[in-house]
């Protein structure tokens, strides 16, 4: 009986040191900042009133359009990311998978900028598009034109998106070569019976085979996209004119505004929970369903 007494609670016992730090640095400060949310807070704790859902109500009417700016310029961010970072650690790898010289070399070279600190990336990529000095600017006007990059609103975006997918493309590959070395080879062979090889291998054989793979990636490659605010941070504060203002900086900002409160602040954070859960949930159910089909 004590056999078995222990046998039930052997597993629960295993994951109770992470069950707990889980709940203090994750659930406690979730469950703070929704409660926070509902308050009138501004860093005092023992002067705070309870509002209800003014802070909400605040959000979705008082800044709605700046609540909408930031939402709209984090579905951009997050999209073109994601499609970009995919499509590329694809290609990549099945590039380092193919049995070339030094291609251990390459796989390291091409993951290298994601084990770097994001405000080493920052500033790296900072001192590039530099509009005076940088190497990008000196390179631009040897074809006599120019530029101030990261502060121009026109162009800022597309920088941070370019920054991003260098910063993370190389996880993205490491994880795609995974499925890859996964995938037999005799289903290469008995496909090429069958005339699948080159380029007809890769669309009907390589791609269906990568589905899970694929989604998993896609749903990194969101989430990391929608919460992302201190690699733009960096790189432009959010700006010029809140041009890279995603949601995430947003709540960000919001937090040190002086017109503002943190519990206000909290509100957009769980707005931002929300807004990430719901994406979340329908990209998972469509890459659900896409994989049932090809299955």
């Amino acid at each position: 009986m004590m056999v078995k007494t222990y046998r039930s609670w052997a597993p629960w016992m295993a994951i109770l040191p992470a069950l707990l730090l889980f709940s203090v640095f994750k659930i406690y400060p979730a469950l703070g900042t929704l409660f926070f949310s509902m308050t009138d807070f501004n860093g005092n704790i023992d002067h705070f009133s309870w509002i209800g859902l003014r802070n909400y109500k605040n959000a979705l009417t008082i800044n709605f359009d700046d609540l909408t700016n930031a939402i709209g310029i984090s579905f951009t961010f997050a999209f073109f990311t994601t499609v970009i970072q995919n499509i590329l650690g694809v290609a990549l790898a099945v590039l380092v998978n193919m049995k070339i010289r030094g291609r251990n070399v390459y796989r390291s070279i091409l993951f290298m900028p994601n084990v770097l600190g994001v405000v080493i990336i920052g500033l790296i990529w900072t001192l590039i598009f530099d509009p005076y000095s940088g190497p990008v600017n000196q390179i631009l006007g040897l074809f006599g034109t120019s530029s101030s990059m990261l502060g121009d609103s026109q162009l800022s975006l597309s920088l941070v998106i370019l920054v991003q997918v260098w910063t993370s493309v190389g996880y993205a590959m490491v994880l795609y070569l995974a499925g890859l070395q996964g995938i037999s080879q005799d289903i290469y062979e008995a496909g090429s019976m069958d005339g699948a090889v080159g380029w007809r291998a890769f669309r009907y054989l390589t791609l269906p085979l990568l589905q899970p793979i694929i989604g998993v990636n896609i749903l990194l490659s969101i989430i990391g996209s929608l919460r992302v605010f201190d690699l733009i941070l960096i790189l432009t504060n959010g700006g010029p004119n809140d041009s890279t203002m995603t949601l995430g900086m947003f709540v960000f900002k919001t937090i040190f505004d002086s017109n503002g409160t943190q519990g206000y602040a909290s509100a957009l954070g769980i707005i931002h929970f929300l807004v990430i859960s719901i994406v979340v949930v329908i990209v998972q159910t469509y890459m659900r369903r896409r994989e049932e089909k090809l299955s």
